[in-house]
């Protein structure tokens, strides 16, 4: 019965891991409700945390070709799994980091290589997919939105303009 549960137990570590981009990170004596708080705010995100043991961990990133991220296994280990967006992901986990002592990042497997915490904490830098298009919009605004009150202010100097000649006329 135990080898069952081992191995559906890998089965399922596997099907999270697969597909994304894979955070790796340590924690020691950080509280339930902690960690509680965490997953909530990476499944805002589209992420997913989740604890696994080292040795399932071992079995599943060797049977899924990620054996660069083997050295990330050290201690209690927390894998949040994000397939898009990881700079959103990766900002969460260095603040949750910064709350949390016993939390450290290890890093990250991500486009088939693994990179460390500090291309973690680069990441977290950036800014976000969401962040930059309301970038290039407010790009995009700023001209036609001058355009439209420029065209607004010449056709109220010509409406101006108008009136003036018809109250001449009318006077006349």
């Amino acid at each position: 019965m135990a080898g069952i549960e081992k191995e559906l137990l890998l089965k399922e570590t596997k099907a999270r891991i697969e597909g994304g981009n894979v955070f790796f990170t340590k924690f020691d004596r950080v509280s339930v409700d902690k960690l509680a708080e965490l997953r909530s705010s990476l499944k805002k995100k589209e992420g997913r945390g989740f604890v696994v043991k080292n040795k399932v961990a071992e079995l599943a990133l060797k049977e899924l070709g990620m054996d660069a991220a083997l050295k990330a296994l050290d201690g209690q280990v927390f894998l949040v799994r994000s397939a898009e967006e990881p700079q959103a992901i990766s900002k969460a986990l260095v603040s949750f980091a910064k709350e949390q002592e016993n939390f450290e990042i290890q890093g990250i497997f991500i486009d088939g290589n693994f990179q460390e915490k500090s291309y973690v904490e680069e990441l977290s830098r950036m800014p976000s997919r969401q962040e930059l298009l309301a970038s290039v919009v407010g790009g995009m605004k700023a001209p036609i939105t001058n355009f439209v009150f420029g065209l607004g202010s010449l056709l109220k100097g010509l409406v101006v303009v108008l009136d003036q000649v018809s109250k001449k006329k009318s006077e006349a």
